[in-house]
């Protein structure tokens, strides 16, 4: 038993460093997308409110420059505007008055989370915390999450 001691001993110094290095980046990443979606269905519902202080439903030709454009109006929080617009890939359409916005992954192209107007107290969508890749695409099913 003695001959295997330091073997054991490193394997579980590696096992608990390497361990804590995993932890510690899930942590992480819950910790930046968590804060993501908070931000995103606060920025949904200062979109909602422009056009619905017009009297207006979201255009058909809504998309990431709106999106951006109204925020870059309306959202109080100007460094989390130019954080979305810097860091993500963003995709937005119009539905049926409301919309529909995708953050993804520039560097991998990978879809992030998807928010729908309709509801405005969360993030409809979350791919960032899934082990398959999703594309960078809208949800064909938005439909289910609007009822």
């Amino acid at each position: 038993m003695r001959k295997y001691a330091p073997f054991l001993i490193a394997l579980t110094v590696w096992g608990c460093t390497t361990g804590s290095l995993f932890a510690n980046e899930n942590e992480g990443r819950v910790k930046e997308y968590s804060s993501l979606e908070i931000t995103l269905s606060d920025m949904s519902k200062k979109i909602t409110a422009y056009y619905g202080k017009q009297g207006k439903m979201v255009p058909q030709d809504f998309n990431e420059n709106e999106f951006i454009g109204v925020l870059e109006k309306t959202y109080p929080d100007k460094a989390k505007v130019e954080k979305i617009k810097d860091t993500y890939r963003i995709k937005a359409r119009a539905i049926d008055g409301d919309y529909s916005v995708v953050l993804c992954d520039p560097g991998t192209g990978n879809k992030l989370m998807e928010d729908f107007s309709c509801t405005l107290n969360k993030v409809d969508i979350r791919h960032w915390d899934k082990d398959t890749a999703a594309a960078c695409e809208f949800e064909p099913e938005w439909q289910k999450y609007c009822k």
